[in-house]
């Protein structure tokens, strides 16, 4: 599984190349970039969302300590990045037109891919998930693949807002978004259920969690699709 997710981010450098010399903008290269950099805050959505902190600060720290696989780092390249890319491509050669509509279909292909991701992964033992059933018989997968769309969702905002940038502002501003939106999704809008977790109650405190943590994702989805109204024309 490593050397497909090698080899395909190898293809997305080399189209992201091309790209970038025929429309003169580095928008797909730091793009990728995004992604590499969003691998950071694995170890810590790690132990938030996955571990039992019973041990205390110890297991934490040993948690965050671990050191990230460059397979996961590479991999990151196009995990999150690769929906929000094609898109872009579809916008520049207006392919795609922001809309309500449009936000809707593409927020859910994106949530489908992601879905499909983490089917392979499990099949493969890529990764695993320690919680089993989370509440109302959502599973860990899929609730990981909603919030990766919402990753991915917020990234193709970044990049048709900053698509008329200078290169200097494109690399402050689309470099670090997908570390960025990574800490939004998984630290902040998920912070209703991973506090939960952590605290260790009764089942209901775990289900008003989750249910909090959703309704926020939906919530800056629908303030993505939003923004995408405002937007000028490629």
């Amino acid at each position: 599984m490593e050397i497909v997710a090698i080899l395909l981010l190898l293809i997305c450098y080399g189209l992201a190349a091309y790209l970038a010399w025929l429309q003169r903008t580095p928008l797909y290269l730091l793009a990728l970039g995004a992604g590499h950099l969003s691998a950071l805050a694995l170890p810590l959505w790690h132990m938030l969302y996955g571990a039992r902190l019973s041990a205390g600060f110890e297991q934490a720290q040993q948690l965050l300590a671990q050191a990230i696989p460059m397979g996961v780092i590479l991999g990151s390249g196009w995990y999150y990045p690769l929906p929000a890319i094609i898109v872009l491509l579809l916008w520049r050669t207006r392919w795609w037109f922001p809309g309500y509509l449009a936000g809707f279909i593409t927020f859910f292909i994106f949530s489908l891919y992601h879905l499909v991701l983490e089917t392979i992964g499990l099949r493969t033992r890529t990764w695993s998930y320690e919680a089993g059933l989370l509440p109302w018989g959502l599973t860990a997968p899929l609730l990981h693949a909603f919030m990766a769309a919402v990753i991915s969702y917020g990234l193709l905002y970044v990049l048709l807002a900053t698509n008329r940038f200078s290169w200097q502002s494109l690399l402050v501003l689309v470099l670090p978004a997908g570390l960025g939106l990574s800490l939004l999704v998984h630290g902040l809008l998920g912070a209703p259920f991973w506090v939960a977790l952590i605290v260790g109650g009764p089942a209901w405190m775990a289900q008003v969690g989750l249910f909090t943590s959703l309704a926020l994702l939906l919530w800056a989805s629908q303030i993505i699709t939003s923004g995408f109204n405002r937007l000028q024309a490629p």
